[in-house]
């Protein structure tokens, strides 16, 4: 097989897997099997493998000796590091380097959230809510502090859509709570953008707790 093919294969075996549990398709803790990942992605044992292998090394999965594939799950000590790290990045970017924030984009985001409604597919719904959260922190300057963020980005949109899924009516908190961070941001008052979110951060790591109590009823692991 050429090596472009070869590499293209693989590549798609892992973006495949990693979404399906990024959307929780593939539930946390839930053991996968090799065989039958291959019979979904249509390929050989070796694309599989290499998906896996960069998916344990991002911390999204782990293979267990004689028991198989095991996607990471969650525990409290996870959602209390992965918020501490949003609640010194968000707000301190914004605060700091909201004037570098282009302002259509900013009006554009404003008129996405006032006109929102549910969409069937709420992977549309995921990608606008980290659409969002990039762009309040694009203005950043330290690639340090961005470098940071990358890592724990991936498990954020699990917790979203966790959550999302166990509590329907966070989807519509969200949206709102996002409308009155762009709304603070299009006045430049960058001190209350920067509480905006300090608050949507609280509300949203307090509803994820929430979805672990509810998936496992007692709030030890995911």
């Amino acid at each position: 097989m050429p090596e472009k093919k070869k590499h293209s294969i693989q590549s798609e075996a892992y973006e495949y897997i990693k979404k399906k549990i990024m959307m929780c398709e593939y539930l946390p803790n839930q053991l996968l099997s090799e065989s039958i990942l291959q019979e979904e992605l249509g390929c050989s044992r070796t694309p599989v493998r290499e998906a896996i292998r960069r998916l344990e090394q991002e911390g999204l999965a782990t293979v267990l000796p004689k028991r198989g594939i095991v996607v990471s799950g969650f525990s409290i000590g996870d959602i209390r590091s992965i918020f501490e790290v949003r609640m010194l990045i968000e707000p301190y970017a914004v605060q700091t380097y909201g004037e570098a924030l282009d302002q259509k984009e900013l009006r554009r985001f404003l008129e996405l959230f006032q006109r929102w409604e549910n969409p069937n597919n709420r992977w549309e719904f995921y990608q606008l809510d980290d659409e969002f959260h990039e762009f309040l922190i694009s203005g950043l300057a330290n690639e340090y502090l961005h470098d940071l963020y990358g890592r724990i980005q991936t498990q954020n949109v699990r917790l979203r859509v966790m959550s999302g899924q166990m509590i329907a009516s966070r989807l519509d908190r969200t949206v709102r709570e996002h409308e009155d961070i762009a709304r603070v941001c299009l006045e430049k008052n960058w001190e209350l953008a920067a509480e905006k979110i300090r608050w949507h951060l609280e509300c949203s790591r307090t509803s994820y707790f929430e979805a672990i109590v509810q998936n496992n009823g007692d709030a030890n692991l995911l």
